[in-house]
């Protein structure tokens, strides 16, 4: 099969050949408005048979463009890659259930180092998307400190809301942490919309005509239409930029690229064909401790807010954290279900270098099984050392049971070291 892109409208259906890269994104949605607006099809399929390989910056702008449809009650159907691998990526992304969600059903992939694509359209639905995103990056990221993990959830936070304040999607918004990786500390995002786009918003506040002015002024600290500080898309720029790490902005009649490794870095260049809503594809290099923090900074101070784990561990009495088992783990039968768990329990340990106690409450929690209280107990004891373990761990309402399975784990890995 050809790596090439091409793409075909035979009546109602458009048909999408090769890679589905950045580039392809503009007349991909061009024929999608050539389908519903200019011949009026009430209905589309969009067929992805023969496509070997997908960006999730295309892949959202067209599950954005999907919503947008059915709001307009035009129905998306979907024909999914023939090839098997590009199938299943396509289901666990979540992609195949929001283009047509009547052919699939809602994702329930799980895995360690994505996290499918969430619609949020209320408050609400967006702070469960941001801890969702924040919670993987917990069980998964061994490496980063605490002041560069709130500067990530400071940037995804500031994203989204820029849909729910700005944009005025009927559809509200999409995101996806296409990936993170512990090896090449990075992470990569897309952020998308149908709303009323950047220029649209922007241009008549700063007097300014082109859209390329507009997305070019968009990233600059303090620039604002009057309805927030105007530090949302600035501060995530320079989280990206300054990390380096690339970011991409797609919207109205132009688009904004930073690319540290190309021969002209910046480039906002003029599309003919307009990206309706906004698109926002980001990527964040962590792999220099205090560095994410250091790019948001404001009128030369550094912004602090409540965090995550601030919010959802600390006890506001005392300097300590509140974990309850029942609600961190998957299952409590098998050892790759305690990874994470261990993961995130090492995590809250370190972020807060090893000063607060972690009260594990076991409460409505079932019997362990051996190699879940091991890899979660005794390995997280071989991690952090006799000592730490005896001052920061805390157990709280544990049956007597399940305190003996994790005793002999314990014991055992006890023996080992010594």
């Amino acid at each position: 099969m050809s790596s090439k892109f091409s793409i075909e409208r035979i009546e109602n259906t458009i048909k999408a050949t090769g890679h589905l890269g950045m580039q392809e994104i503009h007349p991909f949605l061009a024929t999608c408005y050539d389908a519903t607006v200019k011949r009026g099809y009430e209905d589309i399929t969009l067929d992805f048979s023969s496509v070997n390989s997908a960006f999730p910056g295309f892949m959202l702008s067209v599950c954005s463009k999907a919503l947008d449809l059915r709001v307009k009650t035009i129905e998306t159907k979907m024909i999914l890659p023939s090839d098997e691998r590009m199938k299943r990526l396509f289901i666990n992304t979540n992609w195949a259930s929001i283009i047509s969600p009547q052919q699939y059903e809602v994702s329930s992939f799980k895995g360690r180092t994505h996290v499918p694509t969430i619609n949020f359209k209320t408050d609400r639905e967006q702070h469960l998307a941001i801890n969702k995103i924040l919670d993987a990056m917990l069980c998964s990221i061994t490496t980063i400190k605490r002041r560069d993990l709130s500067a990530i959830e400071w940037s995804l936070n500031e994203i989204t809301d820029n849909i729910l304040v700005h944009s005025e999607s009927a559809s509200g918004g999409l995101i996806q942490l296409s990936s993170f990786s512990t090896t090449n500390k990075r992470i990569e995002f897309v952020v998308s919309d149908t709303g009323l786009g950047i220029p649209t918003t922007l241009k008549p506040a700063l007097s300014i005509n082109s859209d390329v002015e507009a997305l070019y002024e968009s990233v600059k600290e303090g620039v604002t239409n009057g309805k927030g500080a105007g530090n949302g898309l600035f501060g995530s720029f320079e989280t990206c930029t300054k990390s380096g790490g690339y970011f991409n902005l797609h919207s109205g009649n132009a688009s904004l690229c930073y690319n540290p490794k190309a021969r002209i870095s910046l480039r906002v260049t003029n599309e003919k064909i307009p990206f309706e809503g906004t698109l926002l594809v980001g990527c964040l290099d962590y792999s220099k401790p205090g560095l994410l923090e250091d790019a948001l900074r404001f009128k030369g101070k550094k912004r602090y807010c409540p965090d995550f784990i601030e919010l959802l561990y600390e006890d506001s009495d005392s300097e300590s954290l509140n974990f309850k088992l029942i609600d961190e783990a998957e299952s409590f039968g098998t050892r790759p279900a305690g990874v994470p768990v261990r993961i995130k329990l090492f995590n809250l340990i370190q972020l807060n270098d090893y000063k607060f106690q972690i009260n594990i409450d076991f409460t409505n929690s079932p019997l362990l099984s051996s190699s879940f209280a091991d890899e979660v107990f005794g390995k997280l004891y071989k991690e952090i050392g006799d000592k730490h373990y005896a001052i920061l761990i805390r157990f709280n309402n544990c049956d007597p049971t399940n305190k003996i399975i994790i005793d002999r784990s314990l014991n055992q890995r006890k023996q080992n070291i010594n």
